[in-house]
């Protein structure tokens, strides 16, 4: 039997002009997170299925999980996401910990999930999050952070935008309006609302089963954000007099639509778009999840947010925002006439070349032409090259 070469379904090989790419991703996004005051965390990839099923949702908590009985007759799980596990490490030592918790990791996850564009079966994501601070400040400075990022790496304000909303003020708007028993088709409708085509937009929520005066009422509150109801937030009222003017470069922009499906979020929510009309998208999102550590008996004010490895390397490719170059390394070819160099290569050569700060690729082929063997080199970008 012949072994197929393809990876499994939904996963990536990384060859080294790959892990290239990954790398200068992972490392800009660690150099913000550093320059911000943040500290590097980690855990394993396997963790219980209980921590997944209990908080997660139906659909990534049991639809989507990698899970399994191992042979101690336990459920486990390969992590779908990183802040359950962050929310356990921050229980496991509550008493010992200094709030509030600032901290970042890049983990690799799973999810069973059909691979698309900008989706796959196993991917990183960069996770922050602010743990202990009450809303307001903390909410900032991550929509801050986010802008960071995208500066980084050389975008400009026409390429993004930053989208925030907020559940509590929805929820107190639901509640003013008496719609509570049509809670869950109103955050599917918002969730919904500009994927679907405007002239289509009354014809699909009488489906699902708004009626004309319930739709109403949602237009007008996307359109008209009710002023009356936002002043009763003050972290929503600090975000909207106060981002816009820390972070010019960068489009902010407050949107009623902006609700999150996964079940934790309780307060600001916020997604970032790429512009780009050949991927118009939605790139990440995260909010305020203050109810998350209840699952392990202890509480804490939190928000955080993730950022895929996919769709990031979807928004560079359609900027065109790589590098030319993804190290600054200079690389001397050593072309040595035989075998009887290799004592003066090693001794005398290389570690002159690594003084220098400069990295060095020997040619063994002894038995070539010096020309083609020159060439090689070259071909291998060597930008220097030595002959002994």
């Amino acid at each position: 039997m012949t072994l197929s070469t393809a990876p499994y379904k939904g996963t990536r090989d990384f060859y080294p002009e790959d892990l290239q790419r990954r790398n200068y991703i992972f490392q800009t996004w660690k150099k913000t997170m550093l320059e911000s005051g943040f500290s590097e965390y980690d855990s394993s990839i396997i963790e219980s299925s209980d921590l997944y099923l209990a908080k997660s949702g139906e659909e990534l908590g049991s639809k989507q999980l990698y899970s399994f009985v191992d042979k101690g007759d336990r459920k486990i799980a390969l992590r779908p996401e990183m802040t359950p596990s962050l929310a356990r490490l921050v229980c496991a030592k509550f008493g010992e910990l200094q709030f509030p918790i600032r901290w970042f990791s890049i983990p690799n996850c799973f999810r069973y999930e059909r691979p698309q564009k900008g989706r796959s079966r196993e991917f990183w994501q960069l996770n922050l999050d602010i743990i202990g601070s009450k809303a307001g400040a903390s909410d900032l400075e991550i929509l801050y952070i986010l802008g960071k990022i995208f500066l980084s790496f050389g975008a400009k304000k026409e390429m993004f935008s930053i989208r925030y909303g907020h559940r509590g003020l929805l929820d107190s708007w639901i509640n003013a309006e008496n719609l509570e028993v049509k809670k869950e088709l109103i955050y599917k409708t918002l969730d919904e609302w500009h994927k679907i085509a405007e002239e289509s937009r009354s014809t699909w929520m009488t489906e699902i089963g708004l009626d004309l005066e319930e739709q109403a009422k949602i237009g007008q509150f996307v359109k008209h954000p009710p002023l009356d109801l936002i002043k009763d937030f003050p972290d929503l009222v600090l975000v909207n007099q106060q981002i816009r003017q820390i972070l010019p470069d960068v489009e902010y922009i407050f949107d009623t639509t902006i609700v999150r499906g996964i079940a934790y979020y309780t307060g600001l929510v916020f997604e970032a778009f790429d512009n780009n009309p050949e991927n118009n998208r939605a790139l990440f999102g995260g909010g305020r999840y203050d109810n998350l550590l209840d699952l392990f008996g202890k509480s804490a004010e939190a928000v955080g947010v993730g950022i895929g490895d996919l769709t990031w390397d979807g928004f560079l490719d359609g900027w065109n925002l790589w590098p030319e170059k993804f190290d600054n390394l200079q690389k001397v070819g050593i072309l040595a006439s035989g075998e009887d160099k290799l004592n003066q290569i090693y001794t005398e050569t290389i570690p002159e070349i690594l003084k220098n700060g400069k990295t060095y690729e020997i040619n063994y082929e002894f038995d070539r032409s010096e020309n083609k063997r020159w060439e090689s080199l070259k071909k291998r970008n060597c930008e220097e090259i030595i002959k002994l």
